[in-house]
């Protein structure tokens, strides 16, 4: 079992290309941009399998915070609390989706530690993982790394005649933007 990278440059439509070819009920989406942690990984997978959960976890943590006196006796909640949630972000899975993690590059973990994780949905739990990236702005570590989580590795390239096809035929004045092609091509491609 393997992963799916998708690569490519920014702006060139690799989100919009999986969110199009996967409907909202066949993915769980999950952009890593601005994630420091792996716990914080699995809490954004958790949340978007179980939205309806993820208010448990919200009161778990309310009582992580807290702590308990009895008989003189202060008793700390947080760790035990808060252990037990990651415990159960980490376990409880549903792998019934394909999960779709976008922004590796946007993501501060260590890459290692990140693809440990994303191997763990793949190999452990059974599920189905596409990875979108802009992976020339990754280091040659990824190089490395990703023949070993990833079976797969698609580059979508820009599509500039479908995305202006596309554009236009949205447009109040196609014939205005035919008549112009020429220049539009020319300064996407210069």
């Amino acid at each position: 079992r393997y992963a799916v990278l998708v690569k490519g440059e920014w702006g060139v439509g690799k989100t919009h290309l999986i969110k199009n070819i996967l409907k909202d009920d066949q993915k769980f989406y999950v952009s890593l941009f601005g994630l420091t942690t792996i716990q914080e990984v699995h809490s954004a997978v958790f949340v978007k399998m179980y939205p309806n959960r993820s208010r448990l976890k919200k009161i778990l943590n309310w009582f992580g915070s807290s702590s308990m006196k009895a008989n003189d006796v202060t008793l700390a909640l947080g760790p035990l609390v808060g252990n037990i949630a990651n415990a159960l972000i980490k376990e409880k899975v549903d792998n019934s989706k394909t999960i779709v993690f976008d922004d590796l590059e946007r993501c501060s973990i260590n890459l290692e530690d990140l693809f440990g994780a994303i191997n763990k949905y793949v190999e452990h739990h059974g599920c189905k993982v596409i990875v979108i990236a802009h992976d020339d702005k990754l280091n040659d570590e990824l190089t490395d790394k990703k023949e070993k989580i990833f079976g797969q590795v698609i580059k979508v390239t820009p599509d500039i005649e479908g995305a202006f096809n596309q554009f236009i035929s949205k447009s109040k004045a196609p014939i205005a933007f035919e008549a112009i092609k020429d220049i539009i091509y020319k300064s996407f491609l210069a």
